[in-house]
């Protein structure tokens, strides 16, 4: 009992089972989520953020389950990861799976349970020096002659482009933007940026952008929709889910669909994209912070993408750049020109 004599500081919300904790992992990854959700409302921890850790660790647990392990250990988490591996998952979604078990085994550190296992997780290398494609500003623009303007649907999405384009954001911060997130006197959008707990970011909108999300947002009441301040600014079209938020999926899929009209990108016979993840919704923001970049400067790329650190404005440049350089290299060495 001396052992465990720590739990008796859990959240009152913990399950009473966490008296074997060994036993049940289901019950600290409760009582982890419940001091998640505490430091959420004292401000310390964003909602998006405890809601992607609680995802993650449910998966290790339901691998745990599959495979029988009642007390894990370091080297359960090396399979673990063989196991994503095998999948199929990038690097980065390796790591992102990786960050939930280390954190709930730190959260279980603070209760004297299984020192090793956080101390042990090390997250796979990602490469941060591929070259990237970025779309031009040209090229960018070419792709609202692929949204029907006409439907509801097209201002949508050429409003989408316009803003994704102008601003830089990011797609949790666009999807979570609100109507009364809008300054129209000032065309300024009020976000929340990675990491934020609150909204508090400004985003300043081009004339075409404000013009685009104004023709949007003027057939939605024209066709009898309330746009209360609460209201997303970005909405689903259809029978299925018209009106509800648009999802970050959502927002992928339009913005592939207009790449692939665009000639952009290609898919293989199965319907599978052929370079997943260079082009992307995405790959729009980082064809905004190049266009700053090329135009005025790092300083001005780093503002617009709210980088803390200029290293990593000039790292995403860096591997555009070398995207470029090889590309205007490979028919410089074209032995057939």
């Amino acid at each position: 009992m001396k052992k465990h004599a720590a739990l008796t500081v859990l959240p009152p919300a913990a399950p009473a089972e966490l008296g074997r904790p060994e036993l049940n992992h289901r019950a600290l990854a409760a009582a982890w989520a419940a001091d998640m959700k505490a430091r959420c409302a004292a401000g310390l921890l964003a909602e998006r953020t405890a809601a992607a850790y609680s995802r993650n660790a449910d998966r290790w647990l339901s691998w745990l389950d599959a495979a029988g392990i009642v007390r894990p250990t370091p080297a359960d988490v090396l399979a673990y990861v063989a196991s994503l591996r095998d999948r199929g998952l990038k690097a980065a979604s390796v790591n992102a799976g990786l960050d939930a078990v280390r954190g709930l085994y730190r959260f279980a550190e603070t209760r004297n349970l299984y020192p090793a296992i956080a101390r042990s997780v090390r997250g796979l290398r990602v490469g941060k020096d591929a070259p990237l494609d970025a779309l031009s500003r040209d090229a960018v623009a070419g792709l609202l002659n692929h949204a029907d303007g006409a439907s509801m649907a097209g201002l949508r999405d050429r409003a989408l482009v316009h803003v994704m384009f102008a601003t830089g954001l990011r797609l949790a911060s666009l999807c979570a933007l609100d109507v009364a997130d809008m300054d129209a006197g000032d065309r300024v959008l009020t976000y929340r940026g990675k990491g934020d707990v609150e909204a508090g970011r400004r985003a300043y909108l081009s004339q075409g952008a404000f013009a685009a999300l104004n023709a949007y947002l003027a057939a939605r009441r024209a066709a009898g929709e309330v746009l209360a301040g609460t209201a997303p600014l970005f909405a689903a079209v259809g029978n299925r889910a018209g009106g509800d938020r648009l999802t970050d999926r959502s927002v992928r899929r339009v913005i592939v669909g207009l790449m692939q009209k665009a000639g952009h990108v290609q898919r293989d016979a199965a319907g599978k994209i052929a370079r997943p993840r260079v082009l992307s919704a995405h790959s729009l923001r980082r064809s905004a912070i190049t266009a700053a970049y090329d135009a005025k400067g790092l300083d001005a790329a780093q503002v617009l993408a709210g980088h803390a650190d200029p290293k990593t404005t000039l790292r995403s440049y860096a591997r555009v750049q070398k995207g470029r350089v090889l590309s205007e290299l490979s028919t410089v060495l074209d032995l057939c020109q």
